[in-house]
């Protein structure tokens, strides 16, 4: 058909042409001419079917015609796609559509046939004087073994068209005929589409939908599907998504796919996945039922068409979709995990993803509720496909139940339980089980009770956004209760504090007076090799020092704790290398102290070692004054070597001594100022071990055991060296000595003997052998006084690296231990690097000039505008200056002003100082001095 709406003659003429030839053979052109004749002579039929077809497109007409030759036979519509495919590949688009419409009506109609009295018979020579069109086709495909022209039009009314010369019906009689036959097609079609989609829902394939195993899509037939057109083949597709994502869902809850969710909580999503689905599969099954009754009532006013099928399954496919969406965030995880997964959908915008994300997740939530209420209850954890975030450890011993027996699994936390939550419940039921299993104590707390109903009642309240829900209160209330029960009861019978406090007296060596008995006591045994020494001989000693230094004349209940511990020796090792001390306790607090029991060895290692060449140093001091005397009569001959001995030996000490102060005082005895303060205001068990674990680490980091400071131990390993040589050093040196001071003894008997025998004197070979002696010893001092210097300056140069050390570490107590070390600046002068402006000192002095020009600073401002404030009166003065004014009295300064410092404290908080600077002879300076 043209724009127009006319037949296109030209192409109806060669189709006939074509058709004649194949169909007729021999006799094509006499078919054709009658056939041309008849379309002359009714050329209304051609025009009305063109002109009501116009709209109509090639897939329409594909369709109908499929249709109609399925009617009656299979064979005829392989045969009319065969036809089609090569029509396709022969001719345009815009060509096809007319070709296609007038075979259809040429087929289908015979109405045209009977108005124009042809009459063909192929089979006889007569002519064609014998049937209508209807038989002319119906004889053209039989011989042909076309099927698709064999049709007897049957009115709609009842009546049929039959005859050489039947009566015409009237034209708008079959115009309204035409009209109802293709309502009947469309109805027909469209409840096998409706068919198909109801199929689809359900995963099921049907005549027009396929499905992809693989992917679960669902696709037109290649067949059937050519049938449909543009608008019910995008309709069904898009209605065929619902199956899609049903599909995908249902993966979920089949055992046997690899999408099949395990563990308590995939159970539960996956019943709430099985409710949805029921809901739906209802939903399916009313579809089914209204379709099955419109084909029995037939034709209605109400009819189930696709588009009314698709307004009832919108909301079912959002939610299938949502439900995938959901559950494909949820594949290969189990637990706290899948809930943290449901629980990002929970405050969507859309509302109705909310409330499906609410409901999958109170439903999968339920196996946490169980779990929660037996841990929070009974301290007990029944968990067998590991999806609680609270794990227990089987094997763990019993002296360490209450570090490692339960933790946190941090990847089954589910987002809605914050760190402190999650704490908090844990330390619940941890503290239930140690009460139970270690105190032994099963005094019921009454909050447990209410808290159980809580969680069975409102589980909801477990991921409300608000942390003040009624769940988080009794959280909270039970978690004070249980823990300030456990704390009662190790700080109350079971006396933690006390034994924290021995652990420092004699392993940190906190007890001055034990640490110098012991040493004094144990020098002879740890001299000893290693594999000679008995643990039970080094006990009864340590047990004497213990009862001497302690206050009280009964037995010391520290004995009881107190024993002696040996490393593991190595070949060559003595007493020194391998002698610790241990404490030992039983119960609850075996629990608690068996995790530090290495570091508080550690600890007593590094510290016994100073000690013990601080003893080593005393030693020497010791034998250094007693030789004085002794050695009197080589004291010319030594008394350069004695000076300096005693140089070295008094800057060791000042070494050893300071350093022992700072470790005793300074990093102990204050460390334990702050940890006893935090016991004192600790809520909790673990407050405590915090503060504790804290109070070993700053002790770590004061005597150089941690990783930030190991660079100052090796560096007092080299002091400690240079200690242990010049103790070398001095037992040959006196060895020496006592040699020469008894060869000189002797020879002086000698001379007195000869005295009394009359000989008077020796002869020249004894004198001699004397002279000899005392070059040798000469030369031998000389050798010892050389090696003397050299463990000098070895040790002076091991304090300076140590000193530079100290004095560029970042850490702020160093830089002063090193400003103590060397207070009259001796390795300062001798090591350009400490006069680096890097040093203490310098940055002491560099704060010293810049307070100084601040102060200066405030002062001239103060002539400019701040004196104005003083002058409003002295009540405004608190109002401005506030709590931490301190009062700067210049003698002769001439004017007031105000200064403003701000400095940190011992916990790091930043806070201001505010300077006032005036005359002395101001009459409001007596008034700041009260202040």
């Amino acid at each position: 058909m043209n724009r127009n709406h006319q037949p296109n003659f030209p192409v109806i003429y060669e189709l006939l042409k074509q058709l004649c030839q194949n169909l007729a053979g021999d006799r094509s052109n006499d078919v054709l001419k009658e056939v041309t004749r008849l379309i002359a002579n009714k050329p209304n039929s051609i025009t009305h079917h063109g002109g009501t077809s116009a709209a109509a497109n090639e897939s329409t007409i594909v369709a109908r015609i499929n249709r109609l030759l399925a009617s009656r036979s299979q064979a005829s519509v392989n045969v009319f796609n065969g036809f089609y495919e090569e029509l396709i590949s022969m001719t345009e688009s815009k060509q096809r559509t007319p070709i296609l419409e007038f075979l259809f009506h040429l087929a289908d109609s015979d109405k045209s046939a009977s108005g124009s009295g042809l009459q063909v018979d192929l089979r006889n020579d007569a002519g064609f004087a014998s049937g209508t069109l209807d038989s002319v086709f119906s004889k053209l495909s039989v011989d042909s073994g076309i099927g698709g022209s064999q049709r007897l039009m049957k009115s709609r009314s009842g009546g049929t068209v039959t005859g050489s010369t039947g009566s015409l019906c009237d034209a708008k009689a079959l115009v309204a005929d035409d009209a109802q036959l293709q309502i009947a097609d469309r109805n027909e079609l469209e409840d096998l589409l409706i068919q198909d989609v109801i199929y689809a829902c359900t995963g099921i394939e049907g005549k027009y939908l396929r499905k992809n195993v693989v992917s679960g899509e669902f696709k037109l037939d290649h067949i059937h599907g050519r049938n449909l057109n543009a608008c019910d083949a995008g309709m069904l597709l898009r209605l065929a998504e619902v199956g899609f994502f049903y599909n995908k869902v249902s993966r979920f809850i089949n055992p046997k796919s690899d999408s099949y969710l395990m563990g308590n909580f995939g159970q539960g999503y996956i019943t709430a996945l099985q409710q949805e689905l029921t809901n739906y599969y209802g939903l399916i099954a009313n579809l089914q039922e209204n379709l099955d009754r419109q084909r029995q009532a037939g034709d209605g006013a109400e009819r189930m068409t696709l588009m009314r099928t698709m307004v009832w399954l919108v909301e079912p496919m959002e939610r299938l979709q949502w439900l995938a969406l959901i559950s494909d965030a949820c594949r290969e995880v189990k637990g706290g995990a899948l809930a943290s997964a449901i629980h990002k959908f929970i405050w969507h915008g859309d509302p109705m993803v909310r409330t499906i994300s609410r409901e999958l997740l109170q439903s999968a939530c339920i196996p946490l509720q169980q779990m929660l209420s037996q841990w929070l209850t009974d301290g007990k954890i029944v968990d067998p496909h590991c999806e609680f975030f609270i794990e227990e450890l089987t094997d763990v011993g019993y002296n360490r139940l209450w570090h490692d027996e339960f933790r946190l699994r941090s990847s089954m936390v589910p987002s809605f339980i914050s760190d402190t939550l999650a704490k908090q419940i844990l330390v619940i039921g941890k503290s239930i089980n140690f009460l139970r299993e270690v105190c032994k104590d099963r005094e019921p707390v009454p909050e447990r009770t209410d808290l159980k109903k809580c969680l069975n009642e409102h589980l909801d309240y477990l991921y409300s956004p608000h942390s003040n829900t009624e769940l988080h209160v009794l959280i909270d209330g039970v978690y004070l209760k249980t823990s300030k029960r456990v704390l009662d009861i190790v700080l109350g019978p079971h006396q933690l504090y006390d034994h924290l406090k021995a652990m420092r007296d004699y392993l940190l060596l906190g007890l001055g007076h034990f640490a110098d008995v012991l040493m004094e006591n144990l020098k002879e045994e740890l001299d000893r090799p290693a594999k000679d020494i008995y643990q039970q001989e080094l006990f009864s000693i340590v047990a004497a020092a213990v009862r001497k230094s302690a206050d009280e004349q009964e037995e010391p209940a520290v004995l009881s704790y107190l024993d002696v511990h040996f490393l593991s020796p190595c070949e060559g090792d003595t007493g020194w290398d391998v002698f610790c001390l241990t404490y030992k306790v039983q119960g609850p607090l075996g629990t608690i102290f068996q995790p530090v029991q290495c570091t508080y060895r550690a600890l007593f290692k590094q510290l016994w070692n100073m000690k013990r060449f601080q003893f080593i140093l005393y030693g020497i001091w010791r034998n250094h004054m007693l030789s004085t005397r002794c050695f009197k009569p080589i004291a010319s001959d030594i008394g350069l070597i004695k000076q300096h001995l005693q140089s070295y030996c008094s800057k060791m000490i000042n070494i050893i001594t300071q350093m022992q102060y700072y470790i005793l005082y300074e990093v102990i005895e204050c460390s334990w100022v702050q940890f006893s303060a935090r016991v004192k205001q600790a809520k909790a068990l673990d407050d405590v071990l915090e503060a504790h674990d804290k109070f070993l680490d700053r002790i770590r980091t004061g005597i150089f055991l941690d990783q930030s400071t190991h660079l100052f131990s090796s560096c007092l390993e080299q002091i400690f060296s240079s200690v242990r040589k010049l103790d070398e050093w001095q037992m040959n040196f006196y060895k020496l000595c006592n040699r020469e001071l008894d060869a000189r003894k002797e020879f002086d008997e000698y001379i007195q003997s000869s005295e009394a025998k009359g000989t008077y004197g020796v002869n020249a070979e004894r004198a001699l052998e004397r002279d000899e002696a005392q070059q040798e010893f000469e030369a031998k001092l000389v050798h010892c006084q050389k090696a003397l210097i050299a463990i000098g300056v070895e040790y002076e140069n091991s304090v300076g690296h140590f000193l530079y050390q100290l004095a560029v570490s970042p850490i702020e107590s160093l830089p002063q231990l090193c400003m103590r070390l060397d207070y009259n600046e001796y390795y300062k002068h001798r090591d350009e690097r400490l006069s680096v402006p890097l040093t203490f000192q310098h940055m002491r002095k560099k704060r010293l000039v810049f307070h100084r020009n601040a102060t200066m600073a405030a002062s001239s401002q103060a002539s400019r505008g701040l004196t104005a404030l003083f002058k409003r009166g002295w009540n405004e003065i608190p109002e401005v200056v506030g709590s931490s004014v301190i009062a700067l009295i210049g003698i002769g300064l001439s004017v007031v002003g105000l200064t403003n410092y701000y400095r940190k404290d011992a916990d790091n908080r930043r806070y201001k100082l505010t300077y006032v600077v005036m005359r002395p002879d101001d009459p409001r300076a007596a008034r700041i001095r009260q202040d």
